[in-house]
């Protein structure tokens, strides 16, 4: 499948990010758009700029690695681990496509100095039947549904409740797709988008338990002894993954020594470790 240019422009800042070394206003912006040609330096700043969702006039003109955040990672770089926000989401949906399915059911977790201190929660009343599949998935059938708030209405609420900590990294098991549904929604219903970085726990165990094998969100959850009371529902499966965000970060505190948000942002970018194969007998 050929990526997206957004896909292909985080590889590109992620590549740079990776090398440790400084790099050019024009030819990251090259990069970005895959380009040859020389650009002049006032566009290259401006689209560099969009990439980093940073202004443009901010920006130096060699970039090291650590320039390349936006302005919301920026923010929260500094921030400890130990006391810093997340926000922890999981969505039901009516399909797996962004463009052709819609948010069935939100459930968010607020984390808090490693602590689950809020909680979201919100049925979503999808725009027609649902599909079979979805109802014997989740549970969730069309007389749940009937009398629950609208998608605007949902996000409307959704977005109340995540500006209480407009900043706190977005953290969901496979977080891309959560987070293009997030954002989707959010710009459909003509709400600002969340600002906040994007971490995945499914990235994070791969980096920092390369031997576990499997990493999807039962198997994580095996692993730390961690109960889902609803699973294939949204807040069952948030809160579940919380409870593994959490237990990230005390394995990323105690055996990487990690301390800031900005290091575990870093971190999360990485290649994984590659894990050694077994010799044949």
């Amino acid at each position: 499948m050929t990526p997206s240019k957004p896909e292909r422009m985080q590889r590109s800042l992620n590549r740079f990010r990776d090398s440790g070394k400084p790099v050019g206003l024009v030819e990251l912006a090259q990069q970005l758009l895959a380009v040859e040609t020389a650009i002049d330096p006032g566009l290259a700043r401006r689209i560099v700029g969009l990439a980093l969702d940073r202004a443009p006039q901010s920006l130096p003109d060699w970039l090291s690695p650590g320039d390349l955040r936006s302005d919301a990672e920026f923010e929260v770089a500094d921030q400890k681990i130990a006391s810093a926000d997340f926000v922890v989401v999981d969505l039901e949906t009516t399909g797996f496509d962004v463009e052709g399915a819609s948010i069935l059911e939100i459930g968010a977790i607020r984390v808090s100095r490693l602590r689950i201190v809020d909680r979201f929660e919100t049925l979503v009343k999808p725009p027609g039947k649902l599909p079979r599949a979805i109802v014997a998935l989740t549970g969730i059938h069309d007389a749940m549904v009937a009398e629950a708030p609208t998608e605007r209405r949902a996000l409307r609420s959704f977005a109340r409740w995540l500006d209480r900590t407009p900043t706190a990294p977005f953290v969901a098991h496979n977080a891309s797709f959560d987070h293009r549904f997030v954002t989707r929604a959010l710009d459909l219903c003509e709400l600002p988008p969340y600002r906040g970085a994007v971490l995945c726990t499914r990235k994070l165990a791969r980096r920092l338990i390369p031997e576990l094998g499997r990493y999807n969100l039962d198997q994580l959850c095996a692993h730390f002894g961690i109960s889902n009371r609803a699973r294939h529902r949204a807040l069952g499966d948030a809160e579940a993954t919380a409870q593994a965000l959490i237990d990230l970060l005390e394995i990323a505190q105690s055996r990487l020594k990690m301390r800031s948000l900005g290091e575990l942002i870093d971190f999360h970018r990485r290649p994984p470790a590659q894990r050694k194969r077994r010799p044949k007998r």
